[in-house]
């Protein structure tokens, strides 16, 4: 039998809190936020073209994957190719990354500064007149604004490590992880096959995708291991929690 490396729900108390909290949350706006989840994961398994791909996506569920996981990392997959310009920007120049984030901020503060009294407005539910126009509340471009700036400062985290060459690379090593954690099998067969699905590859197949994993996997696992342990709690609490 396989080995896992899934942690008990019973370890996770304080991540089933925070999902059952922003479940709750979701439910009084009227979101089935579980539901939505597992239809957009649905939604993914059917957008793979070929038969053996969904094929591949069960069988890997089948044997301990979620599907909400595994589908997220496929879009993850799926759209890494169109990441690689700003990849490139980010981890070339250190002073680029310092200075966009910079100005980021100070858009931050400019935005706060004009707008502070709209801004606890919006937090409150108390002002929609943004969203009467058809434009983001303030609240919602300062949320956007800071999200860009942690994204910014992660690329530096990876820049450092010097150990991750393109985004593309870096989801194809999670998608590895988190099976191998999962299921306690690296999966070559299956993994490759949704591989050459997503990205479109003519030619890779399982002896490609092995001579990867030989050349890479190892390289990457040592600073980013951490990420797939993210993923792994995430689908032990909402697969688990009642």
């Amino acid at each position: 039998m396989s080995h896992t490396e899934q942690p008990k729900i019973e370890e996770l108390s304080a991540e089933v809190a925070f999902w059952k909290a922003y479940r709750e949350a979701q439910r009084v706006k009227g979101i089935d936020i579980l539901k939505l989840y597992t239809d957009l994961a649905e939604e993914q398994k059917r957008g793979l073209a070929s038969p053996g791909a969904r094929e591949d996506f069960t069988e890997l569920c089948n044997d301990g994957c979620f599907h909400i996981t595994l589908a997220a990392l496929s879009v993850l997959l799926r759209y890494s190719p169109q990441f690689e310009n700003c990849w490139t920007a980010l981890m070339g120049r250190p002073d680029n990354r310092e200075k966009s984030a910079q100005n980021l901020e100070l858009a931050i503060q400019t935005l706060e500064g004009l707008f502070g009294d709209v801004i606890s407005s919006e937090k409150d539910g108390m002002n929609v007149e943004f969203v009467r126009i058809g434009r983001l509340p303030v609240s919602h471009v300062v949320s956007e604004l800071r999200f860009l700036i942690r994204f910014i400062n992660f690329a530096g985290t990876l820049h450092e490590d010097k150990e991750i060459r393109s985004s593309v690379e870096l989801t194809k090593y999670l998608l590895t992880s988190y099976v191998r954690r999962m299921t306690g099998r690296p999966h070559h067969r299956n993994v490759s096959s949704l591989i050459q699905e997503i990205l479109g590859l003519a030619n890779y197949d399982d002896v490609a995708y092995r001579m990867w994993c030989n050349r890479n996997y190892k390289r990457i696992h040592r600073h980013f291991s951490w990420i797939t342990r993210i993923l792994v709690v995430a689908s032990v609490v909402v697969a688990e929690t009642p």
